[in-house]
């Protein structure tokens, strides 16, 4: 059976409504179902709250769930949850689910019209926790689950509300397709609300500081090697940990310099590592900052020149040879961005002997951004563990005027689901912001979107939506990520720049392409979408 929503938020149902709507997504009865419909008007109540409403071929089957402990005496109910709070009610579950179903009944003969009339409606009250009488003056037999019929075979349940109602109202008509897609539209707004984007965004950013955490007891191993270089994919959070293996090494007394070559990137860090004593520069910066006892070097890909090796060295005491630090570097597709990568010089500083160390999981992503990177560039993403998230979304379009509505619509969508402005960020593979499909946007003529540069990176990702080049975001990264101006994917740098995009977002990943990119894709995906499926099953046994 279909459900809406697709998946449940934490917080987003009860314990019991979880337990039914993942028996209701097992069942291979025909059909959609709809979890927490409020209706806002009903006959008896302000608003009425449906736990679960099922489109059905035959009907429309309305369910009403109740946990814990449910019992009745003289007319009183009385409902307990786990935690041993009672509450007691004159009307019990089956009177709910009836007085529920002929409000939504009404309600779709007012939107809908004739046909709605023509639907046959029913209940069925579901205790998964308890069993009460299998039928009473109350209610009759088909119309209740209990524990023992919940645990055994829900689908049989079902399909006995259903013929039990279909054989008290033999007028009504099937439902058609065409009037199960009009239920649909009607209903489905009540429903898709939950889980909002940004409240799945929130969980995934609390399973992402976990992963980090526990990243983090790994840096005492590496802390206590001499000379370490650390390799991972896009993802693996090595910005994060050199930047902790820095502020560790200044709280032990030593003088530390944090260098890479991006200025945006160094931006950042600075804003991390403010009142640790780090010293915090650039590659030209380097010459002129000294001497220090300790060098973490981020994004060493970028600097693995002989000339850049050669000014790093007069940084820390000791030299390569005898000095303590530590490099974090991206063997993928990132190490070739600047175009003068030298291989010599990485054997170079592995001569050297420092303790290698690999970063594996990927505590950024999701596994379906995970499995999109690789699937379209080839690259080892690690292994997510971040979880699961929104699909990838792809729009289509055939201009630059039309990838600029595709985008203007897709941010419409985003702002609907309360993601914040500052959780989204534009992000654009051609650079170039004068050609750029976001140059058109509203919120450039309201003057609410910022280009990335080094006062942003500092305060970094802001309170307002942002557009960055693939080149500038790199080691930064952002809630919800908008890939577009895509105008090649032929040569490796582009697949380097496409790498560098995908990779940016924690939870929501939308790609803009036109028809060319499309077919380019789908010939990317035939190379590497079956190893990257097999790395998606490894992690997932």
């Amino acid at each position: 059976m279909k459900m809406i929503p697709a998946e449940l938020a934490a917080g987003a149902a009860t314990s019991s409504e979880r337990r039914v709507f993942e028996a209701l997504s097992a069942t291979d009865i025909a059909g959609t179902a709809l979890h927490s419909l409020n209706l806002p008007t009903h006959k008896y109540k302000l608003t009425s709250e449906l736990d679960f409403v099922l489109v059905l071929e035959q009907m429309v089957l309305v369910i009403e769930v109740k946990g814990a402990s449910v019992s009745c005496n003289s007319g009183l109910w009385t409902y307990s949850d786990r935690s041993g709070h009672h509450r007691q009610d004159r009307e019990g579950p089956f009177e709910q689910a009836k007085s529920g179903m002929y409000a939504l009944s009404e309600r779709l003969e007012q939107r809908i019209g004739r046909e709605a009339a023509d639907i046959a409606f029913g209940t069925l009250v579901v205790t998964t926790d308890v069993d009460l009488a299998t039928s009473s003056f109350t209610w009759d037999a088909p119309t209740y689950c209990g524990r023992g019929q919940f645990r055994r075979d829900f689908g049989k349940a079902l399909r006995e509300a259903v013929n039990y109602w279909t054989a008290r109202q033999p007028q009504k008509r099937p439902i058609s397709k065409e009037l199960h897609a009009r239920l649909l539209r009607d209903l489905r707004p009540s429903f898709d609300h939950s889980p909002l984007l940004d409240a799945r965004a929130s969980e995934l950013e609390t399973t992402y500081v976990q992963l980090t955490d526990e990243q983090f007891s790994r840096l005492d191993l590496i802390g206590e090697a001499p000379r370490v270089l650390c390799s991972g994919g896009a993802g693996t959070g090595k910005t994060f940990l050199a930047s902790e293996i820095a502020r560790r090494q200044a709280l032990d007394g030593r003088s530390v310099a944090f260098t890479c070559r991006s200025p945006i990137l160094a931006s950042f860090v600075r804003s991390l590592l403010v009142g640790t004593g780090v010293t915090v520069c650039t590659m030209p910066e380097v010459s002129s900052a000294g001497s220090f006892d300790v060098l973490i070097v981020d994004e060493a890909q970028d600097l693995m020149t002989f000339d850049a090796l050669g000014q790093l060295e007069t940084a820390v005491r000791g030299g390569w040879s005898a000095g303590r630090w530590v490099m974090f570097m991206d063997k993928n597709r990132q190490a070739h961005l600047y175009g003068d990568f030298d291989p010599e010089a990485l054997q170079y500083i592995q001569s050297f002997s420092p303790v290698p160390a690999n970063l594996r999981t990927n505590c950024r992503n999701t596994r379906e951004i995970v499995f999109q990177t690789r699937a379209l560039t080839g690259a080892d993403t690690g292994v997510a563990a971040a979880g699961a998230g929104p699909q990838v979304q792809y729009a289509v379009v055939a201009d630059r005027e039309a990838e600029t509505a595709a985008l203007e619509s897709h941010l419409r969508m985003l702002r609907d689901q309360e993601v914040s402005a500052g959780h989204v960020t534009i992000v654009s593979m051609r650079g170039d912001w004068d050609t750029s499909a976001a140059k058109e946007l509203r919120a450039v003529r309201r003057g609410t979107l910022r280009r990335l540069d080094e006062e942003l990176a500092a305060n970094w990702p802001g309170s307002s939506l942002t557009w960055a080049s693939a080149v500038n975001i790199k080691g930064l990264e952002n809630r919800f990520v908008c890939a577009i101006d895509i105008d090649s994917l032929e040569s490796d740098r582009d697949l380097d720049l496409l790498y560098v995009m995908l990779s940016r977002p924690r939870a929501g990943l939308w790609i803009a392409t036109n028809p060319p990119i499309s077919a380019r894709m789908t010939e990317l995906y035939q190379t590497h979408a079956l190893p990257a499926l097999e790395s998606l099953g490894k992690a997932r046994s």
